[in-house]
């Protein structure tokens, strides 16, 4: 089973994966804006995708094979429907 957590290098996100490394857990994918970030998960196990909900056809290709998805929100608050439409997207 794979499980992709959004927001991987944000608070939330990099604390939620925190977690299941420490709990053993396989299959983690890590989403991002900025993979590069997060290199250092690799190592544990971890595999990197880009997660850009700014990117719907991109979104598709990172969603591929995934079995559980935890949605973090994005920060995108800035009086549009931004981040409306990233949820849509996702």
């Amino acid at each position: 089973m794979t499980l992709l957590v959004t927001g991987a290098s944000g608070n939330l996100g990099s604390r939620v994966i925190e977690l299941l490394l420490e709990t053993g857990a396989k299959g983690i994918i890590a989403g991002t804006r900025s993979p590069d970030k997060l290199q250092h998960l690799v190592e544990q196990g971890v595999e990197l995708r880009e997660v850009n909900f700014d990117d719907p056809a991109g979104l598709v290709q990172a969603f591929t094979g995934v079995d559980r998805l935890l949605l973090i929100s994005t920060d995108a608050v800035d009086g549009t429907d931004k981040r409306l439409n990233q949820h849509k997207a996702a």
